[in-house]
């Protein structure tokens, strides 16, 4: 019994001991890029050429991190359930407005312009990257996050419709209604339909910038490849000694697209913002003047009415205390002033690393 309890003993303190190391390794990462910062700090950054080393160093974590991040959503079993949770919701907001209302697809021509640049400059840099075997990895990386920016976008375009046919449904029951004396009961209905659709847009929108917040955030992410891509830009057109054609061959070819890339990604989102900020403005003024219209030409003691007047006081603190709009990192609103902020930055930014390249130099 005694060499039972031994070998018992053995085993179980084996299987701690095991655990224990899991538990290390599980954090193997964090203490690696620790290690790696605290060697960067005291040996690579005292020069031009650490300052190179150390930005491309970060850019490279950045985007494995974000592929990362990118593959786990696509076939990670939660996030496969929050899709199919979105994509749910999504036809159904989509099909209950076509049932009630009739659906009316709008074109953003200033999105799709805006888009269709991007996308040039997409082909390009994949282009390049195709012919080169050891970027094929940021190859994938530019690949995913399009598929997935793609995604958000047309779930973006999808807002901006539903909020234009709730808008349009409201304006028409305001011209239908102005003029007559007494309003049908059945617009009532519409009206309930309305708002409950409204509310159903605004909790969806809320799950999505809860569960997909990461997506934000990556595109955000991507001021670093556009700072370090910049620099290098300006670098080449201020101080290379190459003919005028040779810059323009490898700015297009290596330089200009993942400078211009991420602006222009950041861009598309404040746009949709804007767009959406403005329908939300407007069907709040139509709502105003919807509830006055009730309550002049129904009857007071219509219950139908008193649970209009309900969902219209919650309908108006909900988009008082929470608009609809797009966060992109730390509840930070990504509009178009936003957007001009992003830029600025990074070309400033860019800049003064320059500078500090010049003057090292």
């Amino acid at each position: 019994t005694v060499t039972v309890k031994d070998s018992q003993y053995i085993i179980w303190n084996k299987i701690v001991v095991a655990v224990k190391c899991l538990l290390l390794l599980h954090d193997i990462v964090h203490y690696l890029v620790l290690g790696l910062a605290i060697w960067i700090c005291f040996s690579k950054v005292d020069n031009a050429e650490g300052q190179s080393y150390t930005m491309n160093l970060l850019i490279q974590g950045i985007l494995l991190y974000v592929f990362r991040r990118i593959l786990f959503f696509l076939h990670s079993e939660p996030d496969r359930k929050v899709m199919r949770h979105m994509l749910n919701e999504i036809f159904y907001i989509t099909y209950t407005i076509e049932k009630k209302y009739g659906m009316k697809y709008h074109v953003e021509m200033s999105l799709l312009c805006v888009y269709s640049c991007k996308m040039c400059f997409m082909y390009i840099m994949l282009d390049a990257l195709w012919h080169r075997f050891t970027f094929w990895i940021i190859f994938l990386y530019w690949i995913l996050l399009e598929y997935c920016f793609l995604g958000y976008l047309i779930y973006q375009l999808l807002l901006l419709n539903w909020y234009r046919n709730l808008n349009y449904v409201l304006q028409r029951f305001l011209d239908n209604n102005r003029n007559e004396s007494f309003i049908s009961g059945r617009y009532h209905r519409r009206l309930l339909w309305l708002f409950k659709l409204y509310l159903r847009i605004n909790n969806l929108h809320k799950f999505i910038q809860e569960k997909i917040a990461w997506f934000p955030a990556a595109i955000f992410l991507g001021i670093f490849s556009s700072i370090f891509n910049m620099t290098l830009m300006i670098q080449c057109i201020v101080y290379a000694e190459d003919d005028v054609d040779d810059k323009l061959y490898i700015l297009m070819d290596g330089c200009l697209c993942p400078a211009v890339i991420p602006i222009l990604n950041v861009l598309i989102i404040g746009i949709c913002t804007d767009r959406i900020r403005s329908e939300e403005l407007t069907m709040q003024q139509q709502i105003v003047l919807v509830s006055v219209l009730l309550f002049h030409k129904s009857d007071p003691h219509d219950f139908r009415l008193k649970v209009i007047n309900s969902e219209y006081f919650s309908l108006i603190v909900s988009q008082k205390l929470e608009p609809l709009l797009n966060t992109i990192i730390l509840d930070t609103i990504c509009d178009r002033s936003f957007a001009f902020d992003y830029f600025f930055t990074a070309i400033l930014t860019a800049i003064s690393l320059l500078q500090y390249s010049v003057v090292e130099d």
